[in-house]
């Protein structure tokens, strides 16, 4: 399935920078965003496979620098999210022994879920604070509190959260994988909502640092 969707992402790229006009730009731009919303499905789905045949998740961690990688996923998803306020607080050494592209799957899903679920129009609060030898970071969006009950389910597989639409497309997979990635790191996440604020923490162990 990834070498098609790749020929068409491929393809699609191609099609956009011929500068052949609005209508054709406006389509390929259609399916590049197509394409890629149907990779994270595909990624979500082989790796929910991998958890079921008990293989795990696949991480490859290297010597990272967690500020370098909010920035620069923020950055990011501010632009897929234009009128939309997400700001960063950072404290303390945020460098560790981390896979840079699970943790960046963790901040976009995280990121996502606030600004879909959050209060419209409402700021997504992202922080992160070194602390002895783990990291903490977490990402808070403010509206309707999450039921206890809801809380306790809400990282488990194939389960689409309360009020979530149903065109919405997902797999109901993403915070299950968001737990995976923090537990093959050795950290945990978890979620809490109270006053109108959901806030969902991811600590990481440092991990020994590679050079």
């Amino acid at each position: 399935m990834r070498s098609p969707l790749n020929a068409i992402q491929l393809t699609a790229h191609h099609l956009k920078n011929l500068n052949a006009g609005d209508a054709v730009s406006s389509a390929a731009g259609m399916l590049i965003r197509s394409g890629a919303r149907m990779k994270v499905l595909l990624d979500d789905l082989t790796d929910f496979n991998r958890h079921r045949l008990g293989i795990g998740l696949h991480i490859a961690p290297s010597r990272s620098d967690l500020r370098a990688i909010l920035e620069d996923e923020l950055h990011e998803l501010r632009s897929a999210h234009p009128g939309r306020e997400i700001a960063l607080d950072t404290s303390g050494d945020l460098s560790g022994n981390w896979d840079r592209g699970r943790l960046q799957q963790v901040i976009s899903n995280l990121v996502v879920n606030a600004l879909k679920y959050g209060t419209p129009g409402s700021k997504v609060c992202v922080g992160a604070n070194g602390v002895g030898d783990e990291v903490i970071f977490a990402v808070e969006n403010q509206g309707d509190p999450i039921a206890a009950s809801e809380l306790e389910r809400l990282f488990d597989p194939l389960r689409r959260g309360a009020g979530r639409p149903p065109e919405d497309g997902g797999l109901g997979l993403g915070l299950f994988i968001c737990a995976e990635v923090a537990k093959a790191h050795g950290g945990e996440i978890t979620a809490t909502s109270t006053h109108g604020t959901t806030a969902f923490t991811v600590r990481l162990p440092r991990g020994p640092l590679v050079h």
